[in-house]
């Protein structure tokens, strides 16, 4: 039996302590929740350092990239060609962009100076220029009405402006045999009204259709270009071209 006077030690204090915290202020379902927490704690850190300690670690090669080109045998001084088929090619795409003028007559270009070049080749027969505007006799279709005498039934004809103004034309058609005084005061046979302006570097190419009666096996056809743009029409130039009802053109 302890003396009543003796002090207890401190290891037996302790634990009294302890007691009186656990047993009696602490309520045992609380007491249970804490071990059960604590012991869960220490079970995920040990589950988990044993599965990382088993896995084998290195480093990890996103892209390979190919060496330079090695052939068997160079080691040892061989000569021998390298083979690279293997690695990779690797290609860079740059984007750009182009822009491109559409001439007049519908040709793409990078540049407006090259509309010239792509304008119509200008044929030393049946055709003029007068101050960078040229007209020119593509075709006259006609058919042979008695041994005599026939229609002209339709003219092709181009327009280049090569000038510095822009020209709004009307073709005058004349069909004769013999270029007189009279012919020359006389009316068109036909006046044609292509309906477009040409603008410089511009050129139209048009086939239109006529019926002009003429008599005589050897005739001539005359277009006369006029530009309608200013208020005062004026004549720019005139081209001939002739047929031959005995000739087959």
């Amino acid at each position: 039996m302890p003396e009543p006077f003796t002090k207890p030690s401190k290891t037996k204090r302790i634990v009294r302590l302890l007691k009186a915290i656990f047993l009696t202020r602490i309520p045992m379902n609380l007491l249970l929740l804490g071990i059960v927490m604590l012991l869960s704690v220490v079970g995920f850190q040990y589950f988990t350092s044993n599965s990382t300690g088993d896995t084998p670690t290195g480093n990890v090669i996103l892209e390979q990239e190919c060496p330079e080109c090695v052939c068997e045998g160079a080691e040892l001084g061989a000569e021998c060609e390298p083979d690279c088929d293997l690695c990779p090619v690797k290609t860079k795409v740059e984007t750009q962009n182009v822009i491109y003028y559409e001439c007049p007559g519908g040709t793409l270009v990078k540049d407006l100076d090259e509309c010239e070049s792509n304008l119509p080749e200008v044929p030393e027969e049946y055709s003029g220029t007068v101050e960078g505007v040229t007209l020119i006799i593509n075709n006259i279709e006609y058919e042979q009405d008695e041994e005599d005498s026939g229609f002209v039934t339709r003219v092709d004809y181009t327009i280049i402006n090569k000038g510095d103004i822009s020209i709004v034309p009307k073709i005058e058609v004349k069909v004769y045999e013999e270029w007189t005084l009279n012919v020359k005061k006389s009316i068109a046979n036909k006046v044609l009204f292509p309906e477009v302006a040409i603008n410089p570097n511009d050129y139209i190419t048009r086939k239109d259709r006529v019926r002009i009666y003429f008599k005589g096996e050897e005739q001539t056809v005359r277009l006369l270009l006029v530009n309608r743009l200013p208020k005062i029409e004026s004549e720019v130039l005139a081209v001939t071209r002739d047929i031959d009802l005995d000739y087959d053109d």
